[in-house]
């Protein structure tokens, strides 16, 4: 059993210098080959070929950077520049990750399928915290009239779902996830939560992290696209969103060797980068 404490809020990604946390070259090859064989995995799914075969010029230039930096990454790696392998890692990971954000409408019905079943997921669990507020005395009809928001939404994204409207569909439950979010944040203001979880293994934690985090993800590139990171602003977010990819990446390193446990950690801390890119655009997220 896990519990997790959070106070509800109200609302450049710096590498750490491999000589001060892996001085070992031993350290530094492992990581490096790690994040080799994540960029790789990425490169070659499903959604970064949609990417780069899609109309949209910039989304085809990301991923050809993306693997330049790759091939760029295979020649330092084999000449013991590990350092540098690295870093040539994380630029890939950022141009495929946006643009694969940008093309998120190309990816295939499958991935479409997941990404619809996962934010549904999510919004079913922050629906029972509505539910619960809804027996409030002083709240509770409040907390109704969003429960009914939200189930519309989601009810919308389930007919879009059925009609083959799956990009729509996504968008939709995003809508009813944002709410969900906004809406307990709001009624629940100034309050502690503490949410019990339990998982049966570490891997299945690690699992229900990975969707947590694709879940502020969405919401991120919804605010994103609503113009709520406009100007100076969009810096300030660009650095949530990259440090949470690079902890996504570490993360991802981590579960490949089996040590979920450490993985977890890794995508919490992806988690809470992304809750500050929302806030800073005044999502109050938690």
């Amino acid at each position: 059993m896990r519990r997790l404490s959070v106070g509800l809020l109200c609302l450049a990604l710096t590498l750490p210098v491999l000589a001060q946390t892996a001085p070992d070259p031993e350290q530094q090859r492992r990581l490096a080959e790690q994040k080799l064989k994540l960029v790789e995995m990425l490169v070659n799914a499903p959604a970064a070929k949609a990417a780069a075969a899609s109309k949209d010029g910039e989304s085809a230039a990301l991923i050809e950077r993306g693997r330049s930096l790759l091939a760029t990454a295979r020649d330092a790696l084999a000449a013991q520049r590990y350092p540098e392998a690295a870093s040539a890692l994380d630029e890939a990971l950022r141009s495929v990750s946006k643009a694969n954000s940008r093309n998120a409408g190309g990816l295939s019905d499958s991935v479409q399928k997941q990404r619809l079943q996962d934010m549904g997921e999510q919004v079913a669990t922050y629906r029972s915290s509505l539910v619960d507020l809804g027996k409030h005395p002083q709240k509770g009809a409040e907390a109704q009239a969003s429960l009914a928001r939200v189930d519309a939404l989601a009810e919308e994204a389930k007919r879009l779902a059925a009609a083959g409207r799956l990009g729509d569909a996504n968008k939709k439950m995003a809508e009813s996830y944002k709410l969900a979010v906004e809406e307990i944040s709001r009624l629940r203001a100034g309050e502690v939560v503490t949410l019990a979880l339990k998982f049966n293994s570490p891997a299945e934690e690690f699992a229900y992290e990975q969707k947590r985090v694709q879940s502020n993800e969405i919401l991120v590139n919804m605010m994103i696209a609503d113009g709520r990171a406009d100007g100076d602003k969009r810096r300030m977010v660009d650095g949530f969103v990259n440090e949470a990819a690079r902890l996504k990446s570490e993360a991802a390193g981590h579960a490949m060797n089996s040590k979920h446990k450490e993985a977890v950690e890794a995508m919490e801390k992806a988690f809470v980068q992304l809750n500050r890119a929302l806030q800073s655009m005044g999502v109050p997220a938690f």
